[in-house]
């Protein structure tokens, strides 16, 4: 999970850094890009594109991979291969058969609106020291640095969308855009909760803590203080394992004495209460953001 949630931040980075060359591109006026968009094609599937870009020319799909190293394209199954200095590798989804679902998704999404046309597709690596091996013949992988030229040169010779398409399409994207949430983690990436270390634990290190007095914490391992390591602990209960807390719960997962320690440490939180009586429950009273 650790390792999932860096590549996400990873991720997310190297969107941002691509997004900045994309604004530098030379578009029409009536050009729409939007990025990190959530669309549904019915009520239990939503489908994630990083950039899209609605031109009159054409509708791209633009995928950002931030990888270092070097990376390998394996056709069949289709996957892709991290090759890390170490010589340690990595098994990630392929990103062209990413895009090439997410051209489907996209294409049946302007279709059950009265549009029939298809998308294009293209891979931008955020890594411009990234080393690829084998790639496809047949699908567009460029480096961030060279997405200006790219775009500049992606011109069909016929219009497929008119000025006023791309408006009335712009707004249904932000009509119908969904929230992404992933938490709690342990139900979107499928870990059993009991399988996650209880107690308070270090920020740095991972350590168990150990109260030093009132106040401070320290932890075994790296010998860090730490100070409020109770409210840490329960924004771990509601990033990772469900979005409401009993004191029993909150006992156990901080691995605490007894149901009064429990009480008091969420009395000093900012939880919010709900039901009576043994039907008493908290929610978090302000919005997990990615770590």
């Amino acid at each position: 999970m650790q390792k999932q949630l860096y590549r996400i931040g990873a991720g997310y980075s190297g969107e941002c850094n691509v997004d900045s060359y994309i604004e530098r591109t030379q578009f029409p006026h009536s050009m729409k890009i939007f990025t990190d968009v959530h669309l549904c094609n019915s009520p239990k599937f939503t489908f994630q594109i990083d950039t899209l870009i609605l031109t009159e020319q054409y509708i791209l799909i633009i995928e950002v991979k931030n990888l270092k190293d070097s990376v390998q394209f394996i056709p069949n199954p289709p996957h892709l291969v991290q090759i890390l200095e170490t010589g340690d590798e990595v098994v990630l989804d392929c990103p062209v058969y990413q895009i090439e679902s997410n051209k489907s998704n996209l294409d049946e999404w302007l279709r059950q609106r009265g549009i029939h046309l298809k998308t294009l597709g293209l891979l931008v690596l955020a890594n411009p020291n990234t080393k690829v091996i084998d790639t496809p013949n047949d699908f567009p992988i460029i480096y961030k640095k060279q997405i200006p030229f790219y775009l500049q040169k992606l011109r069909p010779a016929e219009n497929i969308l008119t000025v006023n398409q791309i408006q009335e399409l712009a707004k249904q994207i932000h009509a119908e855009q969904q929230q992404f949430n992933p938490f709690p983690l342990c139900s979107y990436y499928h870990i059993s909760p009991n399988d996650l270390r209880k107690g308070l634990l270090c920020r740095d290190c991972h350590g168990q803590l150990q109260q030093k007095n009132r106040e401070t914490w320290y932890c075994q391992r790296c010998s860090k203080k730490a100070e409020d390591p109770y409210n840490d602990g329960i924004r771990d209960w509601f990033m990772l394992v469900k979005n409401s807390m009993t004191s029993s719960e909150c006992r156990s997962f901080l691995n605490l004495k007894d149901g009064n320690a429990a009480r008091y440490i969420i009395s000093k939180s900012n939880l919010i209460k709900k039901g009576q009586s043994t039907a008493t429950f908290y929610i978090s009273g302000s919005k997990l953001n990615r770590p």
